[in-house]
């Protein structure tokens, strides 16, 4: 099956930020001042945001800045405020703190690999806007910023109370909220619709489909969304703690193929869908948009209890966890579920290969290598199973949640993840192992993965050649 993915809607670049001659090194203490950001389109194509602040400090970060697109596609229309990049997160700064500063920007439509979708079109002529886009963190100087070296994550309690009014012609809603033309509401990691559509109520969670979505979609996948929350919350025992909402953006038909990307926030999912394969029924493409769909569904379970998910370096534990919840799940209502499952994982597996070819798995996305923590990690998450005598992923991801919220952050990273193993029987030498794939640059990948997946008892079978063929599948159709 082939799939596309949709590019950047601007050409990324940096720039430099002078530092201003009266910097101070002070260390940034928490801001509790709060701030309001109005956004709307402009009449000449771009957009206006506007910031407001209580107590206006000189320094403002931008919470999600890990791409640096805004060097590129926003531009300040206040007199003494610049914006730009420090030690890879985009700063402003005032020469004078001011109470509003206002940006012309154009609207970013395309993905990002480490942040939502800033600003989401569909066929139906709606967008959605990413609120939490435009989250601030005050400092009190430039070094207050140099301070952190590009890490703001520590500082993520320290984000601006902050809500967002969306102004524009016609229908503006949230999964709580609808008005006509003007909407406010606080930033809480979620999108607002601006357009036609409707969030309908469901059981567990609310939906809203973009009106050009084919009818075969639209009247199929929210049955279909009820039912996997039903088997996950199964699973876990447990229900998630508040409703979700699940928005589909359908892109249109005019690419070859099939292209899904989806994102997920707090309590909602972003799906982003489109190509000729997605164009009539077809039970492939319909097979593909339900496992993409459980495993971002994973994510919001994978999140209870308030711990955090790892960045960028840790990403094969949730991403890996999800991606072979979601796998063996589908296969569970195959009649065929063998084949599904071999054919998958052959791609998988030379997926993983060429991945620790290249580096460690936990240098993965930095070297761009965006569907190695998924590959990869899924055999690592298979090994887990495999290792552990309950053999029940589900009750693991329990056991790493309790440990996480142990923590004084609640990150589940790789020193949770190889405690929680531990804690839960895997030996000395089966840790080790799945080190080695994390951590170690391999000279043969290719024996490392197929010795980790034969020593946690999965019975992996070969070709001649040594390309993945089958081995013996986990069952979670009845735990």
């Amino acid at each position: 099956m082939k799939l596309t993915r949709l590019s950047l809607a601007a050409t990324l670049s940096l720039c430099v930020l002078a530092v201003p001659s009266n910097a101070q090194s002070r260390q940034a203490g928490r801001d509790t001042s709060v701030a309001s950001v109005t956004v709307g389109p402009r009449d000449d194509g771009n957009w206006f945001v506007r910031y407001s602040f209580d107590a206006p400090q000189p320094v403002y970060a931008l919470a999600h800045s890990q791409t640096g697109y805004r060097s590129a596609t926003w531009s300040p229309e206040t007199e003494g405020v610049r914006l730009g990049r420090l030690d890879g997160v985009d700063v402003i700064v005032m020469d004078e703190p001011v109470g509003v500063i206002e940006f012309s920007i154009i609207p970013l439509t395309g993905q990002l690999p480490n942040d939502p979708t800033p600003f989401v079109t569909f066929a139906g002529g709606g967008i959605a806007v990413h609120d939490a886009q435009f989250e601030l963190v005050g400092f009190k100087d430039i070094a207050s910023v140099e301070a952190l070296d590009g890490d703001l994550g520590a500082l993520s309690s320290d984000t601006l109370a902050m809500t967002l009014t969306v102004e524009a012609e016609g229908p503006v809603l949230t999964s709580a909220a609808v008005s006509e033309d003007t909407l406010s509401a606080p930033v809480q990691d979620q999108y607002v619709y601006i357009g036609e559509g409707e969030y309908a109520s469901k059981d567990g969670f609310s939906f809203l489909a973009d009106p050009y979505l084919p009818e075969w979609l639209s009247s199929g996948l929210p049955g279909a969304v009820e039912g996997f929350l039903g088997t996950l919350e199964s699973r876990w025992g447990a229900e998630l703690e508040r409703d979700i909402s699940v928005i589909v953006a359908y892109k249109g038909a005019q690419a070859r193929g099939l292209s899904l990307e989806g994102s997920v926030l707090g309590s909602q999912i972003m799906l982003e869908l489109g190509g000729q394969g997605f164009s009539n029924r077809n039970s492939d493409a319909l097979a593909y948009l339900h496992w993409y769909t459980i495993r971002e569904l994973v994510g919001l379970f994978q999140t209870r209890n308030g711990v955090v998910l790892g960045g960028p370096e840790a990403a094969w534990i949730h991403d890996g966890f999800a991606n072979s919840i979601a796998y063996q799940l589908i296969a569970s209502d195959m009649d065929a579920p063998d084949g599904f499952l071999s054919s998958v994982y052959q791609n998988a597996f030379e997926d993983c290969v060429t991945t620790l070819e290249g580096g460690s798995l936990e240098t993965a996305l930095e070297r761009g290598a965006s569907s190695g923590p998924y590959a990869c990690g899924d055999f690592i998450a298979l090994a887990t199973d495999g290792y552990l005598k309950q053999r029940n992923l589900f009750g693991f991801w329990d056991g790493l949640s309790d440990w996480a919220a142990r923590s004084s952050d609640h990150v589940i990273d790789k020193q949770v993840y190889f405690t929680s193993l531990q804690l839960m029987g895997a030996t000395p030498r089966q840790r080790e192992r799945i080190r080695a794939i994390v951590e170690d640059e391999l000279s043969q990948p290719r024996r490392a993965l197929r010795d980790l997946l034969q020593d946690a008892g999965l019975e992996p079978q070969f070709t001649a050649n040594g390309q993945f063929r089958s081995m013996e599948w986990p069952d979670y159709s009845g735990e």
